[in-house]
């Protein structure tokens, strides 16, 4: 039989489809393998230069190392880069972010003709590509992708002129793909996308959908990969409040704690609406965690700036933050900018968001000593057990326990995942 491997870079997204794509050669037949394969698939992205590098070097590398290998690129960075792809990597099919799902016809098209194919759309007018994944062989932790596409053109980003515009999965097909995760052994399911809170189908949105997944009885969990500030309207602030199965952790982009940094990156709230937003939040589900993204350094960030954004991540209390320095992105808005921030300064301040990021987890982690919380174990390795409980908190265990098991435990300093 032949053998294949594949690579993802980049997001949750990505992840989710490149297991959509695993599955499909698995159910035809292919073996999957680490190394010495007959056909490679890289999963792309383009998030950054750096980003479009790297997945340069991956593809033009498993060529390399897998000579007589039919080489399948998709993705991000095949998108972006669509006028200039073929004379940039090594590779057999070149897709872009549409026809993932007819990779296989397209492998076998090339075995006949061998004849390179390469494959681009436009994604303005695309509609939601239909994926369905029934289990997670490697994961407790089951995703589903119910929405793809940005219309928010964020100054920095360039994943709108990539992923097209918001489209989503319709809701029957988000329910039935939930049942099949279910019933091969799922507990908790994250519901993931580019831009999740814009999800639409039919007019149900994404409180729609929560809702209803929730009436589901073997499902115990429901998270959120993502969700933007301005997407937390009555209906999910209802779900935070009453939905059990929903759990007490959000992930909140603020990208900057400056009013002026977030009007140059585009962004479409300001420093006083989030910190009420997170109020009312905090008022309707107590000791939830929430987490997000900075980045550090965009064009013009003053000091002043910098440390309206350490005040304002001071004043939600952020359990993490993911600490961005910021890089240009060829294609964007902000590439263009003047008044670049200096990269030693920019290093510096990266440093000091991250020390405030651990002292924040910190607390927070403490916050939840003596607390009685539910963990999913999802891991073992040399008799300790790994997993997380509903508010995000990473805990490992000694004793009998079962993976794919929810336990209810009393967190203490000494099970808490984390060096104090």
């Amino acid at each position: 039989m032949k053998k294949f491997l594949i690579k993802t870079l980049g997001c949750k997204v990505n992840s989710y489809e490149s297991e959509f794509v695993r599955t499909l050669l698995l159910n035809e037949g292919y073996i999957e393998v680490k190394e010495n394969a007959d056909i490679c698939l890289i999963n792309t992205c383009t998030v950054t230069n750096t980003a479009d590098n790297k997945s340069k070097q991956v593809i033009n590398n498993i060529k390399k190392n897998n000579k007589n290998a039919i080489v399948v690129a998709f993705g991000c960075f095949c998108e972006f880069r669509q006028n200039e792809i073929k004379d940039l990597i090594d590779a057999d099919i070149i897709l872009g972010n549409k026809d993932k799902s007819k990779v296989i016809d397209y492998i076998k098209e090339f075995e006949k003709t061998q004849q390179r194919i390469i494959k681009f759309y436009d994604m303005n007018e695309v509609e939601f590509e239909d994926m369905e994944i029934k289990k997670y062989a490697h994961h407790h932790r089951a995703f589903i992708k119910i929405e793809d596409g940005c219309n928010n053109f964020c100054s920095y980003c360039i994943i709108p002129y990539v992923r097209g515009r918001v489209r989503s999965k319709d809701f029957n097909k988000c329910i039935m793909e939930t049942n099949d995760l279910v019933l091969s052994g799922h507990k908790e399911l994250v519901l993931a996308g580019i831009h999740t809170g814009q999800y639409n189908s039919d007019g149900k949105r994404l409180c729609d959908l929560i809702n209803e997944l929730s009436k589901i009885e073997l499902l115990k969990r429901i998270r959120l990969s993502s969700v933007e500030i301005v997407e937390l309207d009555e209906g999910m602030m209802d779900i935070i409040e009453n939905n059990n199965k929903f759990v007490s952790h959000l992930h909140i982009p603020l990208q900057a704690g400056s009013d002026n940094i977030l009007k140059a990156m585009n962004r479409r709230y300001d420093v006083k609406y989030f910190l009420e937003k997170v109020s009312e939040i905090k008022s309707k589900r107590e000791n939830i965690s929430l987490t997000t993204d900075v980045i550090v350094g965009f064009p013009g960030e003053t000091e002043e700036d910098f440390e309206n954004t350490l005040e304002t991540c001071r004043k939600v209390g952020f359990s993490k933050i993911h600490v961005f320095p910021y890089s240009d992105r060829n294609g964007t808005v902000a590439s263009k900018m003047k008044n670049k921030v200096d990269g030693n300064v920019k290093k510096q301040r990266v440093k000091r968001l991250m020390e405030l990021s651990n002292e924040l987890e910190k607390k927070y982690f403490i916050n939840n000593i003596d607390k009685e919380l539910e963990v999913l174990i999802e891991e073992e390795k040399e008799n300790i057990f790994y997993g997380f409980t509903e508010n995000y908190i990473p805990v490992k265990l000694k004793g009998n326990y079962k993976i794919n098991e929810i336990y209810k435990i009393k967190l203490e300093k000494d099970n808490i995942n984390f060096t104090f």
